[in-house]
Protein backbone atom coordinates (compact mmCIF):
# COMPACT_ATOMS: atom_id res chain seq x y z
CA UNK A 1 0.00 0.00 0.00
CA UNK A 2 1.53 3.54 -0.85
CA UNK A 3 0.44 6.75 0.96
CA UNK A 4 -2.35 9.81 0.87
CA UNK A 5 -2.29 13.29 1.17
CA UNK A 6 -3.64 14.59 4.45
CA UNK A 7 -6.81 16.29 2.56
CA UNK A 8 -7.99 12.69 1.09
CA UNK A 9 -7.61 11.52 4.51
CA UNK A 10 -9.83 13.76 5.70
CA UNK A 11 -11.93 13.23 3.17
CA UNK A 12 -12.23 9.34 3.77
CA UNK A 13 -12.21 9.50 7.31
CA UNK A 14 -15.30 12.17 6.84
CA UNK A 15 -13.58 14.90 9.43
CA UNK A 16 -11.54 17.95 9.05
CA UNK A 17 -8.13 18.13 7.48
CA UNK A 18 -7.06 19.99 11.42
CA UNK A 19 -8.45 16.64 12.67
CA UNK A 20 -6.32 14.50 10.47
CA UNK A 21 -3.30 16.66 11.72
CA UNK A 22 -4.61 15.75 15.21
CA UNK A 23 -4.41 12.33 14.72
CA UNK A 24 -1.05 12.04 13.23
CA UNK A 25 0.25 14.32 16.58
CA UNK A 26 -1.34 11.87 18.66
CA UNK A 27 0.33 9.04 16.77
CA UNK A 28 -3.38 6.92 15.56
CA UNK A 29 -2.79 7.86 12.14
CA UNK A 30 0.67 6.79 10.68
CA UNK A 31 2.44 9.49 8.55
CA UNK A 32 5.38 10.81 6.77
CA UNK A 33 6.73 14.91 6.15
CA UNK A 34 7.85 14.98 2.38
CA UNK A 35 8.93 18.61 2.10
CA UNK A 36 6.27 20.65 3.89
CA UNK A 37 3.56 18.15 3.42
CA UNK A 38 2.34 15.23 5.29
CA UNK A 39 1.55 12.39 3.93
CA UNK A 40 -0.85 9.48 5.62
CA UNK A 41 0.08 5.95 5.37
CA UNK A 42 -2.87 4.17 3.48
CA UNK A 43 -2.73 0.94 5.85
CA UNK A 44 -3.02 3.59 8.83
CA UNK A 45 -5.95 4.91 7.40
CA UNK A 46 -7.73 1.77 6.79
CA UNK A 47 -7.08 0.47 10.12
CA UNK A 48 -8.67 4.10 11.15
CA UNK A 49 -11.52 3.35 9.22
CA UNK A 50 -12.25 0.00 10.17
CA UNK A 51 -12.37 1.15 13.77
CA UNK A 52 -15.26 4.02 13.08
CA UNK A 53 -17.36 0.99 11.23
CA UNK A 54 -20.81 0.81 12.91
CA UNK A 55 -21.16 -2.38 15.10
CA UNK A 56 -19.30 -4.01 18.00
CA UNK A 57 -16.41 -6.83 17.64
CA UNK A 58 -17.48 -9.66 19.75
CA UNK A 59 -16.22 -10.43 23.44
CA UNK A 60 -13.24 -12.90 23.61
CA UNK A 61 -15.18 -15.57 24.83
CA UNK A 62 -18.19 -15.19 21.77
CA UNK A 63 -15.20 -14.77 18.79
CA UNK A 64 -13.71 -18.23 20.56
CA UNK A 65 -17.46 -19.75 20.57
CA UNK A 66 -17.51 -18.97 16.76
CA UNK A 67 -14.39 -20.60 16.14
CA UNK A 68 -15.68 -23.88 18.39
CA UNK A 69 -18.84 -23.84 15.94
CA UNK A 70 -16.35 -23.80 13.07
CA UNK A 71 -14.83 -26.31 14.05
CA UNK A 72 -18.08 -28.43 14.99
CA UNK A 73 -16.70 -28.54 18.93
CA UNK A 74 -19.15 -29.31 20.66
CA UNK A 75 -17.63 -29.83 23.99
CA UNK A 76 -15.91 -26.61 24.32
CA UNK A 77 -19.53 -25.19 22.80
CA UNK A 78 -21.67 -26.63 25.95
CA UNK A 79 -19.11 -25.12 28.15
CA UNK A 80 -20.75 -21.81 26.98
CA UNK A 81 -24.17 -22.41 27.47
CA UNK A 82 -27.35 -23.08 25.18
CA UNK A 83 -28.17 -19.54 24.23
CA UNK A 84 -24.67 -18.98 23.68
CA UNK A 85 -23.66 -21.40 21.67
CA UNK A 86 -26.81 -21.03 19.18
CA UNK A 87 -25.60 -17.12 18.90
CA UNK A 88 -22.23 -18.45 17.64
CA UNK A 89 -23.58 -20.87 15.22
CA UNK A 90 -25.83 -17.72 13.77
CA UNK A 91 -22.65 -15.41 13.69
CA UNK A 92 -20.78 -17.96 12.36
CA UNK A 93 -23.30 -18.19 9.43
CA UNK A 94 -23.23 -14.59 9.18
CA UNK A 95 -19.70 -14.42 8.75
CA UNK A 96 -19.86 -17.26 6.12
CA UNK A 97 -22.78 -16.20 4.04
CA UNK A 98 -20.87 -13.96 2.00
CA UNK A 99 -18.13 -16.20 1.20
CA UNK A 100 -19.91 -19.04 0.06
CA UNK A 101 -19.00 -17.93 -3.30
CA UNK A 102 -15.53 -17.45 -4.13
CA UNK A 103 -14.20 -13.26 -4.17
CA UNK A 104 -14.31 -11.98 -7.28
CA UNK A 105 -12.43 -9.43 -7.07
CA UNK A 106 -9.88 -7.44 -4.42
CA UNK A 107 -12.87 -5.47 -2.98
CA UNK A 108 -14.54 -8.67 -2.26
CA UNK A 109 -11.24 -9.83 -0.81
CA UNK A 110 -10.93 -6.66 1.16
CA UNK A 111 -14.48 -7.13 2.26
CA UNK A 112 -14.35 -10.66 3.67
CA UNK A 113 -10.61 -9.77 5.08
CA UNK A 114 -12.63 -6.51 7.16
CA UNK A 115 -15.45 -8.70 8.45
CA UNK A 116 -12.33 -11.16 9.85
CA UNK A 117 -10.89 -8.60 11.42
CA UNK A 118 -13.82 -6.70 13.09
CA UNK A 119 -15.77 -10.17 14.01
CA UNK A 120 -12.28 -11.50 15.78
CA UNK A 121 -10.47 -8.61 17.23
CA UNK A 122 -11.11 -8.79 20.92
CA UNK A 123 -9.79 -12.89 20.84
CA UNK A 124 -6.13 -11.64 22.00
CA UNK A 125 -4.68 -8.99 22.71
CA UNK A 126 -1.91 -8.71 19.36
CA UNK A 127 1.33 -7.70 19.83
CA UNK A 128 4.19 -6.39 17.32
CA UNK A 129 7.46 -7.15 19.00
CA UNK A 130 10.81 -7.30 17.51
CA UNK A 131 13.43 -9.90 18.11
CA UNK A 132 17.17 -10.78 17.58
CA UNK A 133 17.25 -12.57 14.18
CA UNK A 134 19.83 -15.04 15.80
CA UNK A 135 17.39 -15.48 18.13
CA UNK A 136 14.07 -16.44 16.04
CA UNK A 137 14.69 -20.05 15.79
CA UNK A 138 14.83 -20.75 19.45
CA UNK A 139 11.75 -18.92 20.01
CA UNK A 140 9.89 -20.61 17.08
CA UNK A 141 10.74 -24.14 19.06
CA UNK A 142 10.00 -22.88 22.64
CA UNK A 143 7.51 -24.75 24.28
CA UNK A 144 5.91 -22.08 25.92
CA UNK A 145 4.19 -20.98 22.87
CA UNK A 146 0.53 -22.66 22.69
CA UNK A 147 0.56 -22.55 18.83
CA UNK A 148 2.65 -21.56 16.43
CA UNK A 149 0.93 -19.76 13.41
CA UNK A 150 2.92 -21.53 10.39
CA UNK A 151 2.03 -19.39 7.74
CA UNK A 152 4.10 -21.27 5.37
CA UNK A 153 1.54 -24.18 5.56
CA UNK A 154 -1.06 -21.32 4.81
CA UNK A 155 0.17 -20.64 1.45
CA UNK A 156 2.51 -17.47 2.73
CA UNK A 157 6.19 -17.63 3.03
CA UNK A 158 7.39 -15.94 6.20
CA UNK A 159 10.73 -15.67 8.61
CA UNK A 160 9.01 -14.10 11.06
CA UNK A 161 7.25 -15.77 14.11
CA UNK A 162 3.72 -16.12 15.17
CA UNK A 163 1.87 -17.62 17.79
CA UNK A 164 -0.52 -17.61 20.84
CA UNK A 165 0.86 -17.52 24.22
CA UNK A 166 -0.82 -17.65 27.69
CA UNK A 167 -0.82 -14.52 30.02
CA UNK A 168 1.11 -16.52 32.27
CA UNK A 169 3.55 -17.29 30.18
CA UNK A 170 4.58 -13.58 29.19
CA UNK A 171 8.02 -14.09 30.72
CA UNK A 172 8.90 -14.86 27.59
CA UNK A 173 9.06 -11.42 26.25
CA UNK A 174 11.70 -11.22 29.15
CA UNK A 175 13.83 -14.01 27.80
CA UNK A 176 14.19 -13.12 24.76
CA UNK A 177 14.16 -9.42 24.76
CA UNK A 178 11.70 -8.88 23.10
CA UNK A 179 10.34 -4.85 22.75
CA UNK A 180 7.77 -3.48 21.16
CA UNK A 181 7.77 -2.54 17.38
CA UNK A 182 5.58 -1.19 14.31
CA UNK A 183 7.05 -1.70 11.01
CA UNK A 184 10.01 -3.34 11.54
CA UNK A 185 8.46 -6.36 14.20
CA UNK A 186 9.40 -9.76 13.27
CA UNK A 187 7.57 -11.39 15.65
CA UNK A 188 3.46 -11.25 16.17
CA UNK A 189 2.24 -12.47 20.13
CA UNK A 190 -1.68 -13.32 20.32
CA UNK A 191 -1.94 -13.37 24.48
CA UNK A 192 -4.69 -15.62 25.80
CA UNK A 193 -6.55 -16.13 29.09
CA UNK A 194 -4.85 -19.12 30.68
CA UNK A 195 -8.10 -20.83 30.13
CA UNK A 196 -8.37 -20.38 26.25
CA UNK A 197 -8.32 -23.09 23.82
CA UNK A 198 -6.25 -21.82 20.24
CA UNK A 199 -8.06 -24.29 18.32
CA UNK A 200 -4.10 -24.54 16.77
CA UNK A 201 -5.87 -26.73 13.45
CA UNK A 202 -8.54 -24.07 12.98
CA UNK A 203 -8.84 -22.45 9.27
CA UNK A 204 -11.26 -19.34 10.27
CA UNK A 205 -8.65 -18.70 13.53
CA UNK A 206 -6.17 -18.67 11.01
CA UNK A 207 -7.85 -16.77 8.08
CA UNK A 208 -8.14 -13.97 11.30
CA UNK A 209 -4.26 -14.41 11.68
CA UNK A 210 -3.63 -13.38 8.09
CA UNK A 211 -6.32 -11.01 7.62
CA UNK A 212 -4.39 -8.42 9.94
CA UNK A 213 -1.33 -8.99 8.77
CA UNK A 214 -3.29 -6.16 5.95
CA UNK A 215 -1.32 -7.74 3.01
CA UNK A 216 -2.73 -8.80 -0.18
CA UNK A 217 -1.40 -11.54 -0.43
CA UNK A 218 -2.62 -12.60 3.52
CA UNK A 219 -6.19 -11.46 2.75
CA UNK A 220 -6.44 -13.55 -0.70
CA UNK A 221 -5.79 -16.47 1.18
CA UNK A 222 -8.14 -15.43 4.45
CA UNK A 223 -10.76 -15.05 2.01
CA UNK A 224 -9.85 -18.70 0.29
CA UNK A 225 -10.00 -20.19 3.67
CA UNK A 226 -13.09 -18.38 4.60
CA UNK A 227 -14.52 -19.56 1.11
CA UNK A 228 -13.63 -23.07 1.80
CA UNK A 229 -15.03 -23.04 5.47
CA UNK A 230 -18.30 -22.01 3.55
CA UNK A 231 -18.84 -24.45 1.40
CA UNK A 232 -18.36 -27.18 4.11
CA UNK A 233 -20.63 -25.29 6.17
CA UNK A 234 -23.71 -24.77 2.96
CA UNK A 235 -23.38 -28.92 2.58
CA UNK A 236 -23.47 -29.76 6.13
CA UNK A 237 -26.41 -27.27 6.86
CA UNK A 238 -28.62 -29.27 3.77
Amino acid sequence: MGAVSVAQAAERLGVSVPRVHQRIADGSLVAERIGSQWVVDERSLLHVQERARPGRPLSPRSAWAVVAASEGDRERLRHSGPAASSRARVQLSRLLEPAIDPAADEAAVRDLAVSLRSVFRNRAQRRLLRASPADLADLRADDRWAMIVDLGTAGIASADVEGYLRASDCDLLKDYLLVEADHDANVVLHVIADEQHPFPDSRLRLAADLAEHRGPREEARAAELLHELAREWQAAER
